[in-house]
């Protein structure tokens, strides 16, 4: 077997593998990022609910206000629940699983102030399925929003999304614009630096190893 390869191959693996264990850090570090975040929107949002339909608040019993309130502290203070769960989707982060050839623009964020924010898609999915936690709260509070597919003809808002894994059930999910903090979108554009260049070395580092694997078979067919 030839030297030469096997010293390619751990060559691009020590050149790949301190930048995937950046990748994870920032992965982290976007889900703290996001955390924080979640947790001021959720606040934020349902005062502005609030305010915009102020003849449900002022029907509803200050027992049933308190008790909204109370709840609305609860996903506050655990926040990271169901940002965790919603960033931890399997394809999510493409240094967990990395795929050759995969696209190479998904974690680009594109536009900006004067003609809106494209954030990447799969990220952007996982954040609203987090920040649609809240619908559940304005569901049961009477806020005309639904995270239920069954009642989508009775109410003007609906805060769901059907997953495309053939996964049947629903999950709550926020549909409307939304901006990223700047500490979300500073730190996956980090993640989008590193991730250009590891998919390279990605590459570069499987076409190594099946060149190795040709080699080896060859190998083995001329010596039976």
């Amino acid at each position: 077997m030839s030297h030469t390869i096997d010293a390619q191959i751990q060559e691009k693996e020590d050149e790949l593998n301190p930048i995937v264990s950046r990748m994870d850090a920032l992965r982290l570090q976007f889900i703290n990022d996001t955390t924080q975040f979640a947790a001021k929107w959720f606040e934020e949002t349902l005062k502005e609910y609030a305010t915009k339909y102020p003849e449900i608040i002022l029907r509803l019993s200050r027992e049933k206000l308190s008790s909204m309130k109370a709840q609305l502290a609860v996903l506050v203070k655990n926040a990271g629940t169901p940002v965790n769960e919603a960033l931890s989707i399997p394809g999510v982060w493409w240094h967990l699983k990395p795929v050759i050839n995969d696209d190479c623009s998904q974690y680009e964020q594109l536009g900006n102030d004067n003609v809106g924010n494209r954030f990447p898609e799969k990220i952007d999915y996982a954040v609203r399925l987090a920040l649609g936690e809240l619908g559940v709260i304005l569901e049961k509070y009477g806020f005309n929003v639904t995270t239920d597919p069954a009642k989508k003809s009775v109410y003007p808002e609906f805060w769901f999304s059907r997953p495309e894994n053939g996964e049947k059930a629903a999950h709550p999910y926020y549909p409307h614009l939304l901006k990223w903090s700047e500490e979300m979108k500073d730190t996956m554009q980090k993640y989008n630096s590193l991730f250009k260049r590891a998919i390279v070395l990605f590459s570069e580092l499987q076409n190594f190893k099946n060149e190795k694997r040709r080699r080896e078979a060859s190998e083995l067919w001329e010596s039976v």
